[in-house]
C-alpha cells in the first residue's frame, strides 16, 4: 500500500489530466499528486491531432508551448458539402482559429512528462477498479491494478475523473454514459497524400456521414492524419462498419484530386459529445474533465482545447486552495462554474446546429 495521502489523484494522463496535475503543482508547492492511467507512455490515441490556437494559448501561458516549436500553424480550413448542405459554409466563414497539428503520440507525451518532471507521482501502468469515500477520514481510497495483476492501495483527498469516454470515475460516482445520440464514433488513420494542397485542413461532409465528415489533416513529411466521424445512433441504424465510411471518404478524396496511399495506424474512439455533459463535480471530492466530463463540441467534435481549459483551471483551482487553506470542494465548484460560464453557450449553439443538420438530413 502506499502510504501516502494525496491532495489529488488524478485519473487520466491525457492532455486534460496532464495539464490538470502540472497547474496543480504550478500554482503550489504544497500540493501533492499522484498521476493515475491504465496505459504507459508514450502511447498513441485516435484522435484528429488538430490543437486549436487558445489551447495552445493556455499552454504557452503554462511554459508548455516549446511543443509546437517546430510545427507550422496551418490557418486556411476548407470544408466541401453535398449541395443541399451549402448552408454549413456560413459557419465556417466566421471560423477565425488556428490549428497546430501534432500526433497525440508525441503531444500527450510531452504533457505527461512535463507534469512528471513538475512533481506529480507516475502512476502510469495502473488502472483504477475501485474507489470509495472514507466519510469518517474525508478521503478516497482508491484500489489499482498493475499489468502484472498487483495491486496497490492509495489514499486522496480529491478525485479527478480524467479517463476518457469509458470514465471508471465517472461511474464510480454513479453516472452512465452518455446515450447513443449524444456520442459519435470515430476512426483515424495516417497516410501519405498526393495533391493536397499544402497547408489546409479538410473537412468534406458526406451525406452518408452528418452530421459527421470525414477530415484530412497534414502532418510533417507529405503525412496526413485522416478519418471520419459519425454518430453512433447513427451508425448502429446504418449497420455499416466504420472502415467502410472511410474507403468511401478515401474515394471522394481521389474524386477531388487527392490520392490517399499507405493507410496505417487505424484506431477508433467514442466521443461522449457535451450535449449531454454530466455534472463536473458530480460526488463530494469528485471531479470530471476531458472526454469523461463530455467536453466535446458536439457538432465539430472538438475536444482537446476544453479538456486543456478545464484541466487547467481546476488544477489552479486545488493548488490556489492548498495555498490559501481554503474549502477543496469549494474550489471545485468554483471550476465547474467556470467551465459552465466559459462554454455553456457555445455548447448549446453547437447542439441546436446538430439538431437542425439532422433534421435537415432526414426530412428535407
Amino acid at each position: 500500500m502506499d502510504t501516502a495521502l494525496y491532495d489529488m489523484a488524478v485519473i487520466g494522463a491525457g492532455p486534460a489530466g496532464s495539464v490538470c496535475a502540472y497547474s496543480a503543482l504550478a500554482t503550489s508547492e504544497q500540493v501533492s499528486v499522484a498521476l493515475i492511467d491504465r496505459d504507459n507512455f508514450p502511447r498513441d490515441k485516435a484522435c484528429g491531432d488538430a490543437v486549436r490556437n487558445d489551447a495552445v494559448s493556455v499552454l504557452s501561458e503554462l511554459n508548455l508551448g516549446a511543443i509546437f516549436n517546430d510545427r507550422t500553424e496551418v490557418r486556411d480550413l476548407r470544408a466541401t458539402y453535398p449541395p443541399k448542405y451549402r448552408y454549413l459554409q456560413k459557419l465556417f466563414e466566421w471560423n477565425e482559429n488556428t490549428y497546430y497539428i501534432i500526433e497525440r503520440k508525441v503531444f500527450d507525451h510531452y504533457l505527461y512528462e512535463a507534469a512528471i518532471n513538475r512533481g506529480a507521482r507516475d502512476f502510469t501502468g495502473y488502472r483504477l477498479i475501485n474507489a470509495k469515500f472514507d466519510e469518517l477520514g474525508k478521503f478516497w481510497n482508491l484500489i489499482l491494478r498493475q499489468k502484472s495483476g498487483a495491486i496497490t492501495e492509495m489514499r486522496c483527498r480529491t478525485l479527478v475523473g480524467a479517463d476518457g469516454a469509458g470514465s471508471r470515475v465517472r461511474r464510480t460516482a454513479g453516472l452512465e454514459r452518455n446515450e447513443d445520440d449524444h456520442t459519435s464514433l470515430a476512426l483515424r488513420a495516417y497516410a501519405k497524400a498526393d495533391g493536397l494542397t499544402e497547408g489546409i485542413m479538410r473537412i468534406d461532409y458526406l451525406e452518408n456521414l452528418i452530421p459527421g465528415y470525414g477530415w484530412t489533416f497534414p502532418l510533417l513529411d507529405g503525412k496526413v492524419n485522416i478519418g471520419v466521424v459519425i454518430n453512433k445512433r447513427d451508425f448502429k441504424r446504418n449497420e455499416s462498419r466504420l472502415e467502410t465510411y472511410l474507403d468511401e471518404y478515401v474515394r471522394y478524396l481521389q474524386s477531388e484530386g487527392v490520392t490517399i496511399k499507405n493507410l496505417d495506424d487505424v484506431k477508433t474512439h467514442p466521443l461522449p459529445l457535451g450535449s449531454q455533459s454530466p455534472p463536473l463535480v458530480p460526488k463530494h471530492r469528485v471531479a470530471l474533465i476531458g472526454d469523461a466530463a463530455a467536453m466535446i463540441d458536439p457538432f465539430s467534435g472538438e475536444g482537446i482545447h476544453y479538456g486543456i481549459w478545464a484541466g487547467h483551471t481546476l488544477g489552479s483551482a486545488i493548488g490556489n486552495c492548498m495555498n490559501g487553506g481554503g474549502n477543496i470542494q469549494s474550489a471545485m465548484e468554483y471550476y465547474a462554474k467556470a467551465y459552465t460560464e466559459q462554454f455553456g453557450k457555445d455548447m448549446e449553439a453547437s447542439e441546436s446546429v446538430r439538431v437542425w443538420v439532422r433534421f435537415h438530413k432526414l426530412f428535407m
